[in-house]
């Protein structure tokens, strides 16, 4: 090979020293090839070990899976489609592991005919980086498959409060097409009454660092049903400013249903649907309010409820319990209706002075007598006062209707009510 391709000048020699590249040249007409010592050191070897030295030396290291990529890109060079190649290929060192290479050159001289004489190039070991940027593309990789394949849904929100991202779960769990709700106003899937709240909770995010958690809001689902949602999210900064929203929703109206349905169980009795005394303590302060005086105190007790069960057995004793709830329920026009025992009920009517009270009692009775158990006519007691005064004891109030009740209840037995 010609003396001017061996001797490299000074400062040439010295960017090579400095890149601590492995060199090449190659003689295309006569398959002669030279390498440096730095080219047999990246794979382990001294020159001397490799002797003699080809292009079957290249060929015999390289990956085969990847001689193909130095094979096209000389191709391109002979063809003057380019002028100089570089493609990242791996080689295997001398102890079995494999380096990645950044495998550059291009062809020096030329004949008269257009043909390649020349070709000269580097091999810089860029194993480090390489395996840096294989492990940052695995890990990016990994963290696409969960977002994707997330049961939550993962989005963002831009600025103008637009969806920006959302995640396949979108489609999943509320029915839209992906691509036809990026660049949807986020609010448009929002229930009009948890608007003003995540306008809020949008507020909060841009005064915190942290991430802000917002529960129980609505977002409507394709076929048109409403489902609750809690949020998890934070603010994305770019270059130093809010670029948007980004977070995880994640679908609770399960759990939202299940917390009604205990709230429920734990306020109403399960035979009658009526609220409870443990509920009545609870909303005693909204009942006895000013605005809602005067108000009616109705106790009311079931007579003989004992002789049922014990005659004709408990299933009709609930039945009787269920009958007379029905008859509280549609004709006494008030939410405040609880039973407070096993035959007891209390009910509190807002808004009702002393003829209207009578006017109830009457057509409560009126009803009952058409009441039959088998052979059996139930029949209710029934005491009532009218509380005018905020200033009384709520509680006392209830003590006295309860003893009307019970006068009432004599009244019933003796026939005379």
């Amino acid at each position: 090979m010609h003396k001017k391709y061996l001797d490299f000048d000074p400062f040439g020699s010295m960017i090579v020293k400095a890149m601590n590249a492995g060199t090449w040249i190659w003689n295309i007409q006569t398959n002669e090839t030279i390498y440096n010592e730095r080219w047999a050191e990246m794979i382990g070897y001294s020159l001397a070990e490799l002797e003699p030295v080809s292009l079957d030396t290249w060929c015999k290291f390289v990956h085969p899976d990847d001689l193909h990529k130095s094979d096209e890109a000389f191709k391109q060079l002979f063809d003057k489609k380019t002028e100089f190649y570089s493609v990242e290929v791996r080689m295997k060192h001398k102890l079995g592991y494999w380096i990645w290479v950044l495998d550059s050159g291009q062809i020096i001289e030329w004949s008269e005919t257009c043909e390649p004489l020349i070709a000269i190039g580097t091999h810089i070991d860029i194993t480090d980086s390489k395996n840096a940027q294989l492990e940052l593309e695995k890990s990016e990789r990994n963290l696409r498959q969960i977002v994707e394949h997330a049961f939550d849904i993962i989005y963002r929100i831009d600025n103008k409060g637009n969806l920006s991202y959302v995640s396949n779960a979108w489609s999943k769990r509320l029915g839209y097409a992906r691509a036809n709700s990026i660049g949807q106003p986020y609010k448009s899937f929002v229930h009009p009454d948890d608007v003003k709240r995540l306008d809020a909770f949008a507020e909060t995010l841009k005064q915190s660092e942290d991430a802000q958690t917002i529960s129980g809001y609505r977002l409507r689902h394709a076929n048109g049903s409403w489902r609750y949602y809690e949020s998890n999210a934070s603010i994305i900064l770019e270059d130093g400013a809010i670029a948007g929203v980004g977070g995880i929703a994640r679908d609770i109206t399960l759990l939202i249903e299940k917390q009604r349905e205990i709230e429920y169980l734990s306020y109403h009795d399960f035979l009658t649907g009526l609220y409870n005394r443990h509920y009545l303590d609870h909303i005693i302060g909204e009942i006895i309010k000013p605005e809602r005086l005067p108000l009616c105190i109705i106790s009311m007790d079931l007579n003989d409820l004992k002789r049922v069960n014990d005659t004709y057995g408990h299933h009709m004793g609930d039945y009787y319990i269920k009958q007379v709830a029905t008859i509280i329920k549609e004709l006494i026009p008030t939410p405040y209706q609880f039973r407070v025992g096993g035959d007891e009920f209390l009910v509190f009517v807002p808004n009702t002075d002393q003829t209207t009270a009578l006017e109830i009692r009457n057509t409560v009775y009126d009803q009952l007598k058409k009441m039959k158990i088998k052979d059996f006519q139930p029949s209710t007691a029934f005491g009532f006062i009218v509380k005018e005064s905020i200033d009384e004891e709520i509680y006392e109030d209830i003590k006295k209707a309860d003893e009307f009740m019970y006068l009432n209840k004599i009244k019933v037995k003796s026939g005379n009510y």
